[in-house]
């Protein structure tokens, strides 16, 4: 890890402050112990478990080059990348960042409340408690902070991991439901996934239906922005699915197998043409229906979900396939003669699971496809449908005829090789 330059106006512990204001200290008493470059200044920032990546985050989603001198001005042009307030004290402190960075995360009402007349000193107790210095212009951003956890006096100030952290709470960071090693995530994504139900865009589901009436596409998914996980590519991956109970057995699985990573649920809906030779289709409800369209056939329009998953590390990604082969796929040996699964795998494991990379996969057997992605005209809803590279024209060129208003992006993914056999039709396992 890379040493940073540390600004010391906050990280001091109070039972040195006398002792540093005589003598002018600029260190926190761990860096005053330590020789730079010890392992006590590489220690990890406050409050960063779950958020190594900061630095990896900023430069993929806001171009922030890493590295960077601490500097006023190179902070004030991280804050502006970020859309934050530019910091208009003449000198960097570690007061003016958090400032900006409480700003920055909504919180600017909060942290004046700690100056709140019927409570005047609720600040002072704070920043007595946690044995804290900093400006009185500073006081209520660092109080607020510090009862956030979002700063400690006896740890280093990681500014890039305070910025970052500060992008979550304001929603321009990574969207999650928890990690996989919380204890209460399988709870949390219950709540989710029993919160979910149709939703529509007239004028993508007028576009979507044509193009599986005209034979285009088989299907697609529909999706709303506002779920989006807007995690780190290189380490993750999209598994889609349609039964609940899968989602939570699947992450029970990787805590099983000592893995840890970021977990969101990004509700779709899965539309089709369901045939007349299916026989009558269920009853309606919230997740379900089938409805007839103009031309007297039908489509199916289903509620699924696509758990997202950024593994720690590109080797853990790259583990996961070996695990659904192994607890989540069907094979023929491994059904009865009435297609009843006979091996001790996840409930309603699929034949042809879908799990997809942005990145390119170690695991040659993964294959390139364009995902097809259509927005409306707000860029909050769009459609999904995959198809091989050398099928992606037909869609392009049909979206162009019927919607040219629309914004199309066709994005290459990288797709497993069960589900590579169902597109091609090559085999049903």
């Amino acid at each position: 890890m890379r040493s940073k330059r540390r600004n010391p106006l906050i990280t001091l512990f109070l039972a040195a402050a006398i002792v540093c204001l005589m003598t002018g200290c600029t260190k926190t008493a761990a860096e005053a112990e330590a020789p730079a470059g010890t392992a006590a200044q590489a220690e990890a920032p406050a409050g960063t478990s779950g958020h190594e990546k900061a630095e990896e985050y900023l430069f993929n989603y806001y171009g922030i080059e890493p590295g960077q001198e601490l500097t006023l001005e190179n902070v004030n042009g991280m804050l502006g990348a970020v859309g934050g307030e530019p910091i208009k004290a003449e000198a960097l402190s570690d007061g003016a960042v958090i400032e900006a960075g409480i700003k920055l995360a909504g919180l600017d009402e909060l942290a004046q409340s700690y100056l709140n007349d019927a409570v005047p000193d609720k600040a002072a107790k704070v920043l007595e408690a946690n044995g804290i210095l900093t400006e009185e212009e500073y006081v209520p951003y660092v109080a607020c902070a510090a009862d956030l956890e979002l700063y400690a006096a006896d740890k280093p100030f990681d500014v890039e991991t305070f910025l970052y952290r500060c992008l979550e709470i304001a929603g321009k960071g990574r969207h999650y439901l928890g990690r996989v090693t919380d204890a209460d995530l399988m709870e949390e994504m219950r709540a989710v996934l029993d919160s979910m139900s149709i939703f529509d865009n007239w004028e993508l589901d007028a576009l979507g239906t044509e193009l599986v009436m005209d034979g285009i596409v088989t299907g697609y998914g529909l999706k709303y922005a506002g779920y989006d996980a807007r995690f780190l590519d290189a380490y993750t991956l999209k598994y889609s699915h349609s039964d609940y109970q899968h989602a939570i057995q699947l992450v029970g699985l990787l805590r099983s197998e000592g893995m840890d990573a970021y977990v969101q649920i990004e509700p779709k809906v899965s539309i089709y043409e369901y045939l007349k030779e299916w026989g009558t289709p269920a009853a309606p409800s919230p997740t379900y229906a089938v409805q007839q369209t103009d031309n007297g056939r039908y489509l199916c329009y289903s509620v699924e979900y696509d758990l997202m998953i950024e593994f720690d590390s590109a080797d853990d990604k790259e583990k996961f396939h070996g695990l659904i082969e192994t607890y989540a796929k069907k094979y023929d040996d491994r059904v009865d003669e009435n297609g009843n699964v006979t091996a001790k795998l996840l409930a309603e494991s699929w034949w042809q699971p879908l799990y997809s990379s942005g990145t390119p996969m170690r695991n040659g057997e993964f294959q390139e496809m364009i995902d097809n992605t259509i927005y409306d005209r707000t860029g909050k809803y769009s459609i999904h449908t995959f198809t091989l590279t050398e099928g992606a024209d037909a869609v392009v060129d049909k979206v162009g005829e019927i919607a040219p208003e629309l914004t199309m992006s066709p994005f290459k993914v990288y797709v497993n090789p069960a589900f590579v056999r169902y597109i091609t039709g090559e085999d049903h396992q």
